[in-house]
């Protein structure tokens, strides 16, 4: 078994791991609520994914002193990886500059670069993941994150985004997550349920009921139509996922031992990345601090194991 499917299998193992996925769910939501549009941008596999690309150059650009990206070279990025189309790639990226989420480059003609608000956001999205380590671990990552600021971003983005490019858990989730992950905004539908799920449950239980019992209820924090999460709900419903404890709008909903099992997988693989990134980050910007003989070993496990 390879090293980082190894370290998924370990947090998987933990008692509390349930609390941590749930957690995770709580502060996607808090993220969305607070920068819809951004949230929207990774509401989806291809999207986040295409994000992740698309950072990852522009900090690699950043590290030669070049102080943006250009839509040919993300396209290409997106093409090599198969991510998407070429037309795919050029529409995600003129969105981007559309609603603000990039913006050009003052020196640079035809160069991009992050926002303000998505790198405040993307230092948010680390903080969420290495906090829920941290509550597995007992570690004190998300307080280190905090201390090194924005700079941290040149060295993790790019060892987070190759990771995660190349982690089949990640670039094929299994069937049920893959219903949610395929949609628009159908991640935030994900983690509406999973944040509502019973913790008291036992894991193994085959459903686990949630707070959740209207369609339009959970569409409305998302400015979804109905029609859109019903049919959501309902090919998760076909596939065994979800379904309601008793009338069908009026009842909670339940979610499957199988779904819960998928999204847990999938939050593990990106925290195993995640923590992996972070201590390669950490050991080049303080080579002698704390936690120095762990974080090489991370670094170690992440480049003898590239892919999970």
């Amino acid at each position: 078994m390879q090293r980082l499917e190894a370290e998924i299998e370990r947090l998987l193992a933990h008692p509390h791991f349930d609390h941590a996925a749930h957690r995770l769910a709580q502060g996607f939501l808090a993220v969305q609520a607070v920068a819809p549009r951004l949230a929207s941008q990774f509401s989806t596999q291809q999207r986040w994914l295409m994000s992740h690309a698309a950072l990852s150059l522009y900090f690699r650009a950043l590290a030669v002193g070049r102080p943006g990206l250009s839509r040919r070279e993300f396209v290409e990025e997106v093409l090599a990886h198969g991510l998407a189309s070429r037309n795919t790639a050029a529409a995600f990226f003129a969105e981007t500059l559309q609603y603000g989420l990039t913006q050009p480059t003052t020196v640079h003609a035809g160069l991009v670069r992050p926002a303000p608000a998505t790198l405040q956001a993307l230092m948010q999205w680390y903080a969420i993941h290495l906090a829920a380590r941290d509550s597995l671990d007992g570690g004190a990552s998300a307080a280190r994150l905090q201390d090194t600021g924005e700079s941290i971003l040149l060295r993790l983005e790019p060892a987070t985004a190759d990771a995660l490019l190349s982690c089949e858990t990640i670039r094929v989730p299994p069937p049920s997550y893959a219903v949610f992950a395929s949609v628009d905004e159908g991640g935030s539908l994900m983690d509406h349920l999973i944040a509502g799920i019973d913790l008291s449950t036992a894991r193994e239980a085959e459903r686990t009921l949630t707070n959740v019992t209207s369609i339009s209820a959970l569409a409305r924090p998302l400015n979804l139509s109905r029609t859109h999460a019903g049919r959501t709900l309902a090919e998760a419903e076909a596939m065994g996922g979800i379904g309601w404890s008793g009338a069908r709008g009026r009842s909670p909903i339940w979610l499957s031992r199988r779904f819960r099992d998928e999204y847990a997988r999938f939050q593990a693989a990106k925290l195993a990345i995640i923590g992996a990134a972070f201590a390669q980050a950490m050991v080049a910007i303080e080579p002698d601090g704390p936690g120095k003989t762990t974080a090489i070993r991370a670094v170690r496990e992440i480049a003898e194991s590239p892919a999970c």
